[in-house]
């Protein structure tokens, strides 16, 4: 597929060819000035026959469909002469007009007939076929349509994605236009979260003082929602204003009345903590508050330890023909006692098997217990290690969007989880806001383990749950590295680097290697030698089972860089290969590629798998072999690319989703991956560039998380002294947070 400069177009809609009524996604064709058609392509909700359309966008030669222009923006003209008028209502697009009904009215009013249809509805009870009700309903049908047209054109011709305009629709009624050109800093807010800049370049051409109240209180809360997403539930007054005051220019003495009127008004939280006078969204002060208080209160349940609990220990050691260690046993046990159990210690110590016993154990004293995870690979391998189902953390709570689309969960304190006992594997990745979700979804007396590595990453979340936990509750901490982890180069390499000390990157006879180079262009020719060649030949791992993990996004060894060249090399074009283009980056069948958003409502197709009516019955969100939600960090390949039709289909292990071309911004491509997003997976063989990367991501836990991703082979590509700079650099990012603060406070009212 070829791509030409950026153009404008114009002309009248001669037909519908396509219509996705979900998404608003179009294909039709338009007659131009020059009596020429056009295919055009896009975003265009309710568009119908007989419209005028002036759109700007890019043309595009596709090798099967000929060529189709590309709308990026658009602007729509209501037909004027009677033809137009008909073919528009002919065509649909009003709910209860057809044809037919579109000759009456035609016939009846000329071109009157769009006022009567928004202003004079009762007159359309005089035509056959029409009553009061159907008047009515055409009308609403009619201003509904209309409405969403200028809301679609508004967003669009300031470049604001149009994606966004149900949601809008939904919270702010027909004039939702009028709403945004009063005050277009809405934009800003949940669940639309559009960039302060944006917003404020709306604001400046609808004629906004820099002044403006509304852009003020706009820029302050936008400080505190882009620190949320790097973690902080916080940040202290004096760097919020500072912050602030760089964003919008804005005084620090008006920035700070604005603040107060924020806090009046409930929308931020000030409070004192110790030296620090912090402010928060008062989303996450109530989380952190209430997390705070559910966990002193889980720890203060009272448990009796079974008596027959070292006899059942004694069986699951039989039945698993195995000995634990005393620390093993210590961290088991102790999910009998403990409201709240931790588990944590590094590769090779045994978490797993503590893990699985534990499950055995509190079904053996009659205890339902609930799997789950982070993520879908890590519940997946929970499933195989347990022999019994574990779900990511999001289908347990059954997660789904309201109609305003806002993420909501359907498991909560009016519809609580079945669990006695929850157990959640790879505990470091919760979030602050998943840990209140998933406790305000408990029975009161239901008991919370959690299991995972401490040194690992921070969830990418805001806050550190199970680290502020550790850091005040008792817990197991499993140190000794069993026999057959000893065997692992990738296990006591994972341990030097985290106790500080250098892997030995010379042996080169497991399973850890180490190639040494001199560039990035030549990092980068061996990590594709090693793929294609080296490593399939010599250790049997297919390519498909070979993930490459980036400390970074940018630089030549980064995942965007990388993407391309390993798109390239691994699954280059072909004229048997569906493909689309969608901005800079092309998508094309057999590509590897990642979900990067939660997307709860996603509808997927169970392949290669029988679901059971009895199942299908047990499992909301689950109907027969179709269920709903494709999560970030989900990885698959695209399975066809179907063009016309405007879809992509991805393949996630045993399950299929569908992709219009407008919701491409949920997918990245993932033959290579950061650190960060290979969080809470495993993989068969990993490669890590360690080449360069920006400082701040030159980190020793990070290259830690990245070396205990791999299960059965690791090779490092670049640079030793990189591995060098990475371990002598063990500061943790601080992150502002006072979960620590308040459990400590409420575990000594408890007492």
């Amino acid at each position: 597929m070829d791509e030409r400069s950026h153009e404008t177009v114009s002309g009248v809609i001669t037909a519908i060819i396509f219509k996705n009524e979900q998404n608003g996604y179009t294909v039709a064709r338009a007659r131009q000035p020059d009596d020429s058609e056009i295919v055009i392509v896009g975003v265009m909700p309710f568009l119908g026959c007989g419209e005028e359309i002036e759109a700007s966008g890019v043309y595009q030669t596709h090798n099967q469909y000929g060529s189709q222009f590309q709308v990026q923006a658009y602007v729509r003209t209501m037909p004027q002469d009677l033809t137009g008028i008909y073919e528009y209502l002919a065509s649909r697009a009003v709910k209860g007009v057809g044809p037919k009904t579109a000759q009456l009215i035609v016939d009846s009013f000329g071109r009157e007939a769009f006022d009567i249809l928004e202003s004079h509805p009762e007159q359309l009870s005089s035509l056959k076929g029409i009553t009061a009700q159907k008047a009515r309903e055409i009308q609403a049908s009619f201003l509904r349509q209309n409405a969403m047209a200028r809301l679609i054109e508004f967003l669009s011709s300031y470049g604001l994605p149009v994606h966004q305009a149900a949601a809008l629709s939904e919270l702010l009624g027909p004039q939702a236009v009028e709403i945004l050109r009063d005050n277009p800093f809405i934009l800003c807010n949940p669940p639309f979260e559009v960039d302060f800049s944006a917003a404020d370049r709306v604001a400046r051409d609808l004629g906004f003082e820099e002044t403006s109240p509304f852009r003020l209180d706009a820029a302050l809360m936008y400080e505190l929602s882009w620190n949320l997403q790097n973690g902080h539930t916080f940040i202290p007054r004096g760097k919020l204003l500072d912050a602030t005051a760089q964003l919008c220019g804005g005084e620090i003495d008006t920035l700070e009345t604005r603040l107060e009127v924020l806090t009046q008004q409930g929308r931020a939280v000030c409070e004192r903590l110790g030296e620090t006078e912090a402010v928060y969204q008062w989303q996450a002060h109530s989380q952190e508050s209430f997390v705070a208080r559910d966990i002193a209160r889980l720890c203060s349940m009272k448990l009796v330890a079974a008596p027959s609990a070292g006899n059942l220990m004694a069986a699951i050691e039989a039945e698993q023909d195995m000995v634990y260690d005393p620390l093993q046993r210590e961290a088991v046990l102790q999910c009998l006692s403990r409201g709240v159990s931790l588990i944590t210690g590094g590769p090779g110590t045994g978490k797993t098997t503590a893990l699985k016993a534990c499950v055995r154990l509190l079904e053996s004293v009659g205890l339902r217990v609930a799997l789950a995870a982070p993520t879908g690979r890590a519940a997946k391998a929970m499933t195989a290690l347990c022999g019994k189902e574990a779900k990511t953390i999001h289908r347990l709570l059954e997660a789904g969007f309201d109609e305003r689309g806002t993420m909501v969960f359907l498991r909560n304190p009016t519809n609580p989880l079945t669990a006695d006992v929850v157990i959640v594997d790879e505990a470091s990745m919760i979030d602050l806001f998943l840990a209140g979700s998933l406790l305000r979804a408990f029975k009161p007396h239901t008991r919370l383990v959690l299991v995972g590595d401490s040194d690992q990453l921070p969830p990418i979340g805001a806050g550190s749950f199970f680290g502020d936990l550790l850091a005040v509750l008792p817990h197991v901490r499993l140190t000794e590295i069993f026999r057959q982890a000893r065997g692992s180069d990738i296990v006591m390499n994972a341990h030097a680097v985290n106790r500080g000390e250098m892997p030995v990157l010379r042996k080169n006879d497991r399973d850890f290697f180490f190639v040494s180079t001199r560039s990035p262009d030549s990092t980068v020719s061996t990590l594709i030698t090693l793929i294609t060649e080296r490593i399939p030949a010599r250790f049997g791992i297919e390519q498909n089972d070979i993930q490459v993990i980036c400390q970074s996004r940018q630089t030549l060894c980064g995942t965007v860089s990388l993407n391309q060249v390993l798109q390239q090399a691994l699954n280059p074009p072909s004229n048997l290969k569906g493909e689309v283009r969608w901005g800079n980056v092309t998508f094309r069948a057999g590509d590897r590629v990642m979900q990067v958003r939660n997307n709860y409502d996603r509808i997927w197709r169970l392949v290669g798998a029988e679901v059971s009516e009895e199942d299908a019955e047990r499992e909301p969100g689950s109907f027969g072999r179709l269920g709903t939600g494709i999560y970030n960090g989900d990885i698959g390949s695209i399975l066809h690319v179907d063009r016309a039709g405007g879809i992509l289909v991805v393949g996630f292990d045993d399950r299929e989703s569908e992709y219009t071309l407008d919701q491409l911004d949920e997918l990245e491509h993932a033959f290579a991956i950061t650190t960060h997003k290979a969080q809470g997976s495993e993989y068969e063989a990993v490669l890590m560039p360690v080449f360069s990367a920006p400082q701040r991501l030159l980190s020793r836990n990070l290259l830690y998380t990245g070396i205990t991703r791999a299960k059965r082979h690791l090779t490092m590509v670049g640079r030793e002294g990189m591995v060098a700079t990475m371990i002598e650099n063990n500061r943790q990012n601080r992150r502002y947070g006072a979960l620590r603060t308040r459990l400590r406070r409420e575990l000594a009212h408890a007492e």
